[in-house]
């Protein structure tokens, strides 16, 4: 039985989570725009290397990587979510940040497809309806009126399917080592790729454009890399992935209210037909994890 306690420190975390991932696509867009797809990536994970090692430092946590059995899962992890970043960040100067967060949030169900047969991650029978809503509202989404499918938003759909797998590699990892040892070590390893394609395949943005876009660096770097992966892998040590997934129901429809509210942008009414589907579907593959659990 799973602990009461950890249980609610686990929906705390996914909680705090759905409020910090739900700016990231619009936040990400504007430095995206100014700095190219790469270089906005290459800044904000500069940052949060930064920050990363300086705390795993201080944490001692050096002894993390004399433990072999981590090795695989880190790396697949580092691999992953270092791809997964590249496709949202390229996404980002192809589509809108309201299609992002929208498809992105897809990652649910994937994550029931992927490990709903796992026996850690199992779900019963009535997931499968909030499967086939969640699959119509994609389909509204990423279809709307003309069989034609956009780049970007096909670049979002790929780091969709990937994050369920990230996140069972982090998972394992994390039953192996600390949080902070997960988050420095990809960190660490993803920022000389990054580096390398953002000098290979964009111009270098000037000091006036970065000194422009320095606090949403720092949002995304600092809040988005950094608190809310900690808040997540912790999450997912203590909670099933789809469980956590699932969780994130509101955080689309918060995107699209903070675009509409503060961006003046009002989303596509396609936008919200395929929100609907997609949040109910996820609500009720969460209801189907819970009522599983004693």
């Amino acid at each position: 039985m799973m602990n009461l306690a950890n249980r609610r420190k686990g929906e705390v975390y996914g909680l705090l989570l759905t409020v910090i991932e739900s700016w990231f696509p619009l936040l990400a867009a504007l430095s995206v725009a100014s700095l190219g797809a790469l270089h906005s990536y290459f800044y904000s994970l500069l940052l949060a290397t930064l920050l990363l090692f300086g705390w795993w430092w201080r944490s001692q946590k050096q002894a993390d990587l004399r433990c072999r059995a981590a090795y695989w899962p880190l790396a697949m992890t580092s691999l992953l979510i270092t791809l997964i970043y590249l496709l949202l960040f390229s996404a980002l100067a192809l589509t809108s940040p309201s299609n992002v967060a929208l498809i992105l949030f897809l990652q649910v169900l994937f994550g029931y497809l992927f490990l709903g047969r796992r026996a850690e991650e199992r779900l019963g029978k009535a997931p499968l309806w909030g499967a086939l809503l969640m699959m119509i509202g994609a389909m509204i989404v990423l279809f709307p009126g003309q069989w034609q499918m956009r780049w970007g938003d096909l670049l979002v759909l790929g780091a969709a399917m990937l994050a369920p797998i990230a996140n069972l590699y982090q998972k394992r990892a994390r039953a192996q080592v600390s949080s902070q040892t997960i988050l420095m070590v990809r960190s660490l390893v993803a920022l000389p790729f990054v580096f390398g394609f953002a000098v290979w395949l964009e111009p270098q943005p000037s000091m006036e454009a970065l000194s422009s876009q320095l606090w949403i660096l720092l949002f995304v770097g600092v809040l988005v890399l950094v608190f809310a992966k900690v808040l997540w892998i912790e999450a997912i040590h203590l909670l099933p992935i789809t469980t956590v997934s699932a969780m994130f129901a509101f955080t689309p429809l918060l995107t699209l209210l903070w675009s509409a509210w503060f961006w003046q942008q009002s989303p596509h009414w396609y936008q919200w037909l395929g929100a609907l589907p997609i949040v109910v579907g996820s609500l009720l593959l969460s209801q189907g994890d819970q009522a599983k659990k004693p």
